[in-house]
């Protein structure tokens, strides 16, 4: 079995405050990167700064992070802590600043770095060590070693390395109480995504599945409470932001299948969130799966105590509307993305390009 996860993750209400004394310890220059709102709007960036300003810690605020991240915004992160001589990089947002953050932790340590060198992984010297503080529940990012950016040519692309994982994850689930109603549920159902791609990967193994499966036991009755446009409390949120965690612990040891692949098309072009765009594709994994590999199908649902229509009909609820068609020629444009896609490859069982062009045909 593979599993490797150096971070040290703590989780809770209040969790920054509690355990403020690890600031020091990275030294006296903190670059923080986050976006224009959200690190403001949850409170993590006052509560940061508080801490920082307590430990007579200097620090900038770059806070030019948007959705879907740019190579060319992370290099820009990067450049600006290397010239304020950063000790250490703090990243406050969800998962685009997450992963914005871990590529600009590279860049501060290696400024001459081009978005070339950064996609070949060649960098001489290790990151600024970096610290993560979570501001949404889904994409599990605080855990992780992939930075996913928008390349040159508009596509989402990630990188994949040991030298991204942060020191320090924390995750307080009252960061997430800001975030509109789209957010949340965009979020939530990433998580859930996370977690079943990760069973149903040929990457899986005893501890991935563990966690897959605990993850979406305890994330699938707040869906429901989701659908029903309900009240979320102090304890729903916790169990949300937990389940998130456990999605990232998962994908950490398999990565993602191809529901990740074709949603990222899916945000470039249409311009839908990420969490939906790879949920558009959910139902297609179990139904393949149910079709291919009928037992590990059903022992994943019996182990959850879940019925698979049920919840087939509770990620449609979630899904927004829209109204995209493809057309044959763009399917047909699509299709080389594919061949020889590491996430394709990944879903359990044999998938081909085939199999993604009956897919994207029942769109």
């Amino acid at each position: 079995m593979k599993h490797y996860m150096p971070s040290r993750i703590l989780t809770g209400i209040g969790i920054l405050q509690k355990h403020k004394e690890v600031f020091p310890a990275f030294g006296k220059r903190c670059c923080i990167i986050t976006s224009k709102n959200s690190g403001r709007l949850s409170g993590a960036l006052d509560d940061l700064t508080e801490i920082l300003e307590e430990y007579s810690i200097d620090y900038f605020v770059y806070d030019q992070i948007s959705q879907n991240p740019t190579v060319v915004s992370c290099i820009k992160a990067g450049r600006k802590a290397y010239e304020f001589k950063a000790d250490f990089i703090a990243g406050v947002g969800g998962g685009s600043v997450l992963d914005a953050s871990k590529t600009a932790a590279v860049v501060a340590a290696n400024p001459e770095l081009t978005e070339e060198l950064i996609y070949k992984q060649s960098w001489n010297s290790k990151p600024v060590p970096l610290i993560l503080i979570g501001t949404t529940a889904g994409t599990g990012s605080e855990v992780t070693y992939v930075s996913v950016m928008t390349n040159k040519d508009g596509i989402k692309k990630s990188i994949h390395n040991d030298d991204l994982y942060a020191k320090y994850a924390f995750g307080d689930p009252n960061y997430t109480i800001s975030m509109p109603e789209h957010i949340r549920i965009s979020t939530a159902i990433d998580a859930l995504a996370h977690l079943i791609e990760s069973y149903f990967n040929n990457n899986a193994n005893d501890i991935s599945r563990a966690y897959s499966l605990q993850g979406v036991r305890i994330l699938y009755p707040k869906l429901k409470l989701l659908k029903e446009h309900k009240e979320l409390n102090k304890e729903d949120r916790e169990i949300i932001y937990n389940a998130s965690i456990l999605g990232g612990l998962a994908i950490n040891i398999t990565g993602t299948v191809f529901c990740h692949t074709l949603g990222y098309y899916f945000t470039e072009k249409y311009h839908l969130l990420h969490g939906f765009a790879c949920a558009l594709f959910t139902n297609e994994l179990l139904d393949y799966e149910y079709t291919h590999h009928q037992e590990y199908c059903d022992v994943f649902f019996h182990a959850l105590q879940i019925d698979r229509d049920e919840m087939k009909e509770t990620i449609r609820s979630l899904l927004p509307e829209t109204d995209i068609h493809l057309s044959e020629e763009e399917i047909q444009a699509m299709l080389p993305r594919y061949t020889d896609n590491g996430s394709v490859k990944n879903t359990y069982g044999a998938m081909t390009v085939d199999d993604i062009e009956t897919i994207l045909k029942r769109l």
